[in-house]
């Protein structure tokens, strides 16, 4: 499941779905002209869009619609953490696995709420491609470069969904429902739907984002740009994600067990 939806996202989201589009104007102008460069010209054009910071901005607001975490109230019960990518064989930590940079900004939060208040903390993230599960990957960083404890791990986990089914069982095993949920801000939206979902009461913990206001540079910073178009890109899977979950939702019962059967 996990190598077809990244074999599904490499074509749907920028720039595989406006490289595809190129390809196949180039195709077609053999035939017909003007409809081939047509397509040509529209994939270029949107390509050039998706790198622009302007769009990239805007694309975001829609999705980082969860403010910042201002104050964490008094009934949560337990700090819950997402993983994220990997950095595979790093060679500077002895050519092991390690956490990658987005699961390693999540911690950092983490562990910074849980010196504002030392809830216990679980880490959710399994191996969808092999190696150690994230999830000790994630505790092993919080305890030994944050001094942070971890209670749970949910080591099984290959996607959002099942972070948040297989985290519930766990905290509903502990008599947890009052959660702090840590994620990047573009995520959050579908993170705390899910969890949710699962009967679990969220307050939305979101860090690193991405929206205006942090950007040095002045017009410079407005030119075409890989991180602007790595933000698009984002925010395309983000909203296919969340379209995703809500056809699921409206399935029959017995289709959705197929689906979430992991």
């Amino acid at each position: 499941m996990v190598v077809w939806h990244g074999v599904v996202n490499a074509f749907v989201t920028p720039p595989g779905a406006f490289l595809i589009l190129m390809a196949a104007g180039l195709l077609l102008a053999a035939r017909r002209p003007a409809g081939g460069w047509t397509l040509v010209v529209t994939g270029w054009a949107l390509l050039a869009a998706a790198s622009l910071p302007v769009v990239a901005d805007g694309l975001a607001r829609r999705i980082e619609n969860v403010p910042a975490l201002r104050q964490i109230p008094e009934s949560a019960q337990a700090i819950v953490v997402l993983a994220a990518g990997r950095y595979r064989r790093a060679p500077e930590y002895g050519d092991r696995d390690t956490v990658g940079a987005d699961t390693l900004v999540r911690l950092r939060y983490a562990a910074y709420l849980y010196r504002r208040r030392p809830l216990p903390i679980l880490v959710s993230g399994g191996a969808p491609f092999g190696g150690p599960p994230a999830a000790r990957l994630m505790r092993h960083v919080l305890v030994h470069a944050f001094h942070v404890p971890v209670r749970f791990l949910e080591e099984r986990s290959k996607t959002t969904a099942q972070n948040a089914r297989f985290s519930a069982r766990i905290l509903r095993r502990a008599h947890i429902r009052r959660i702090l949920l840590v994620t990047q801000a573009w995520h959050m939206r579908r993170a705390a739907a899910l969890f949710r979902a699962h009967g679990l009461i969220v307050t939305p913990a979101p860090t690193d984002f991405t929206v205006p206001g942090r950007r040095d540079g002045g017009v410079l910073a407005e030119l075409p740009s890989a991180h602007a178009l790595a933000v698009t890109a984002l925010v395309t899977h983000e909203e296919i994600g969340w379209l995703w979950m809500r056809t699921r939702a409206a399935l029959p019962a017995w289709l959705s067990r197929i689906i979430n059967n992991p």
